[in-house]
This record gives C-alpha cells, sequence and structure tokens, in this order.
C-alpha cells in the first residue's frame, strides 16, 4: 500500500475508554483516527486549531461530596427511625385491637424494616460518592480539534503525558505548514 503522505511522523494509540483500540497517525499533511470499524482523515491544513488540557471533572467532585453527605443523613437518621417504628409497633401490639390498630402496627413493622436497610443503602451511597469523588479527581487529558465548522474532542483518562507529547508533534506540523 502506498500513500501520498508520506511516511507517518508520530503515532498515539488509545488503551483505554471510548476510544479503546484506536490510534491517530500523524502524517506530514494529514492526521487519521483509524479504528477497527473506522478511519477518519483530517487535512492539517484543515485544523484551525488544537488544544490538548488536563482537567479534574468538577461536576463528578461534587456529585461524589453530595452522595457522600446524603449517606451520612441516611445513616444519621437510621437508628432514631427504627427506635421509633419499635416503639410505636410496642404500642400497637399492647391495644389488642382491631383494624386501625393493627394496620398502623404493619406500617410500623414496614418501618422498622426500611430503618434497619437504611444503614446498607448509606453504604453503597458512601462507595458511590467515593467512587464519583475518586473518577473527578484522576480527571482526563482532552485533545480538541477545532475544524471548520465543528470541534472534536479525544478524552483519555487520567494525565496523559503521550497525548501531550503526540499533540506537540502534530502543533509542529501544523505550525511549519504553508498556507
Amino acid at each position: 500500500m502506498t500513500s501520498d503522505a508520506g511516511p507517518a511522523i508520530t503515532r498515539y494509540d488509545f488503551t483505554s475508554g471510548a476510544l479503546r483500540s484506536t490510534h491517530f497517525t500523524l502524517y506530514a499533511t494529514c492526521l487519521t483516527h483509524r479504528g477497527d470499524n473506522h478511519l477518519e482523515t483530517l487535512p492539517l491544513a484543515g485544523i484551525a486549531s488544537l488544544r490538548v488540557a488536563y482537567e479534574h471533572d468538577a461536576r463528578r467532585i461534587g456529585w461524589g461530596v453530595a452522595l457522600l453527605l446524603v449517606a451520612l443523613v441516611v445513616y444519621a437518621l437510621s437508628a432514631p427511625l427504627a427506635g421509633l417504628a419499635t416503639t410505636g409497633a410496642e404500642e400497637m401490639a399492647k391495644t389488642d385491637g382491631h383494624g386501625v390498630a393493627r394496620a398502623l402496627q404493619a406500617m410500623f413493622s414496614f418501618v422498622y424494616g426500611v430503618a434497619k436497610t437504611m444503614p446498607f443503602v448509606a453504604l453503597a451511597c458512601a462507595l458511590g460518592g467515593i467512587a464519583l469523588g475518586v473518577f473527578g479527581w484522576i480527571g482526563s487529558t482532552t485533545l480538541v480539534l477545532d475544524l471548520a465548522g465543528s470541534q472534536r474532542a479525544y478524552p483519555v483518562r487520567g494525565r496523559n503525558p503521550g497525548l501531550l507529547d503526540f499533540s506537540e508533534a502534530v502543533c509542529e506540523r501544523l505550525m511549519s505548514l504553508k498556507r
């Protein structure tokens, strides 16, 4: 296979995330993004600008903190709610009544069951909050190409020096182009 673009200058492989098993290849006049099921060729002359940045995901960190707060509230409410439900169910059992007293006793028993599961719900919320916070803190390195009338973003999880180096090579080629 021969190519008018010449030999490849550099290559970047996406090893994880949504773009896993795809790669960029930089040639003298174009940039290709190739995967198992697609090929996209971007002429360097058509790229208006290129940005690459590593950023923490503040939104995920915020949701993580919110889930941790929800976990604390749910856990704090579980013991008082269980105590209230137990007291109410015992009082209704003492009345030896029918109808409304039995319905109230069943309701208090149900509330007691819900209160006993609340610590597990709190634990799940706390673990989810921690995970969101960690992924938000890890952040991502994103390469953004501005083309005529469109923009393409290529994110990679975490701080990725390989994508930064590749972006520098693309920038060098862009600056050396005669427009």
